[in-house]
């Protein structure tokens, strides 16, 4: 019958020479679950040792692990076994595998603490480093609505709608016409050709409300940092809310900054595909006036207009069709 893990202090082996330093430890010791005792704790080595666990034969598993447990026998002899022998070696109601899932707990309990230690640590830090994180996103989110709402209402819902579906290419329709006479009638059809002209960068960016969440979520970080100081005259259920959320922090300042990357890699767009969003006139020409910037030329909103006829002049002329008209 094992010890109640939650009895014992759990040890972590980092080297090999730890356990073999300990006054039981045999090399080759055989486990099995009639000479198991308990579990002293875990170890992970760079290098691989094979597992101990006994064979119904009575020869040893001989597995090489380099992560595992040390376990004491009934002799108080000490010996490893493999990380996933517990499960393949031993049944569900075994002491090894109960002892075994007790001190996976305990493990993953003490690397909480530590983990929340560092944290609570580096308090100051991390409270402005979330004060800055707060502040840099409400900027990147002021940035696109800004260039949205600074364009236009049908641009905003276009690119809203591209956002949603997850489709970036920015597609547009070369029309040709052919003309024919039939029973001495003069008729024409037309032919449609859809062409690529971009693809749009970062519109995982648009979306508002995972800004919102995240600004949420790293308020109550921030206040968890706050509250942490005085847990002395907290509850049990309120400080472990306060340590859940602390946890989250590294966590959601990353989710932050990949966000912030997004929103520069869709203010960064090649402003050409922009023109083939809307039929809008007033808004084409000024995102053709930021294309027309884009190549290189300066120019007004009116000189814009007369850029994007020749742009799309010249891109007929490639496509061999005679208009084109905006895919939706």
């Amino acid at each position: 019958m094992g010890t109640p893990i939650t009895t014992i202090e759990l040890l972590s082996f980092d080297g090999f020479d730890q356990i073999a330093a300990l006054p039981g430890y045999r090399p080759d010791n055989p486990l099995c679950q009639e000479n198991y005792h308990k579990i002293l704790g875990w170890y992970r080595f760079p290098e691989k040792r094979t597992c101990c666990v006994q064979r119904p034969g009575g020869t040893l598993c001989g597995t090489p692990h380099n992560h595992g447990w040390v376990a004491e026998l009934k002799d108080a002899s000490v010996t490893i076994l493999g990380a996933d022998c517990a499960n393949d070696k031993f049944g569900a109601d075994s002491a090894v595998f109960k002892d075994i899932g007790l001190a996976l707990n305990a493990k993953r309990e003490r690397e909480r603490q530590q983990k929340l230690a560092h944290l609570l640590g580096q308090g100051v830090e991390y409270e402005q480093r979330l004060r800055d994180a707060i502040a840099q996103l409400k900027a990147a989110r002021r940035g696109i609505d800004e260039f949205l709402d600074g364009v236009g209402a049908n641009f905003r819902s276009r690119i809203e709608s591209m956002a949603k579906s997850g489709n970036a290419s920015v597609v547009v329709e070369g029309i040709k016409t052919r003309h024919y006479k039939e029973n001495g009638k003069r008729k024409q059809e037309n032919s449609v050709i859809k062409h690529v002209v971009g693809s749009l960068h970062g519109l995982a960016a648009i979306d508002r409300q995972q800004f919102v969440s995240l600004t949420v979520e790293m308020q109550h970080i921030r206040v968890a940092f706050i509250d942490a100081k005085a847990t002395g005259s907290l509850s049990r259920t309120l400080r472990s809310e306060i340590a859940r959320r602390i946890e989250q922090c590294d966590s959601v300042l990353m989710r932050a900054g990949q966000l912030e990357i997004m929103v520069a890699r869709f203010l960064d767009n090649s402003a050409w595909p922009y023109c083939f969003l809307t039929d809008d006139r007033s808004e084409r020409s000024k995102v053709a006036k930021l294309a027309m910037k884009h190549s290189g030329v300066e120019g007004s909103r009116e000189h814009a207009k007369t850029w994007l006829l020749l742009e799309e002049a010249e891109l007929c002329q490639q496509l061999g069709v005679e208009r084109i008209r905006i895919d939706r």
